[in-house]
């Protein structure tokens, strides 16, 4: 077990440490912190951005005013063939289908005018596939309607904000972009 005690190290290099250390892991192990806070910020950052953060696995606990800690595992590896029903999925708004393995995918389900607030995928290639409804999804300063049935191919350096114009599902698959 790997053990990051982060409280003295100046918060704006925290992050990189942190992923520094959980890149060293292997396969099924976990990342043990320390932090004066909880380190809920960080959750959201692992799962969105690193996909063999397992955020399933994630566990956090207060020992004290300012002693949270955390365990950031990473997803096990085996490489069998997998199979998922995308209305099994657990997680609301959205989950992975196949937790800490790429290409990262994701169902998002959204309820008639909820939406996910702007943000980006650096470094990925983003292929959103309505399922169910339709959705207006804001890229950069454009707004494309995904209706059930249709994909939406884009660069996830670009800045997007999906909202469901209904209740809709959308499948989200963020492949790691080749340096070709």
């Amino acid at each position: 077990m790997t053990q990051l005690d982060v409280r003295e190290i100046p918060p704006n290099e925290r992050h990189d440490r942190i992923h520094d250390a959980f890149a060293d892991l292997a396969p099924g192990e976990s990342l043990t912190i320390v932090n004066d806070h909880d380190p809920k910020p960080l959750y959201y950052e692992l799962s969105a951005e690193v996909p063999a953060f397992d955020d399933e696995g994630y566990t956090v606990d207060r020992e004290g005013p300012e002693r949270f800690v955390a365990e950031l595992p990473k997803a096990a590896t085996d490489g069998s063939v997998e199979t998922v029903r995308i209305d099994a999925i657990d997680g609301e708004p959205h989950a992975e289908a196949f937790p800490g393995r790429e290409p990262k995918t994701v169902r998002l389900s959204l309820s008639a005018g909820e939406g996910v607030a702007a943000h980006d995928h650096p470094g990925r290639a983003v292929l959103f596939h309505a399922l169910e409804g339709s959705f207006d999804v804001r890229i950069d300063d454009e707004t494309h309607v995904v209706e059930a049935g249709e994909l939406l191919r884009f660069d996830g350096d670009r800045t997007v904000e999906p909202t469901a114009r209904e209740d809709a599902t959308a499948l989200v698959v963020l492949a790691e972009r080749s340096e070709a």
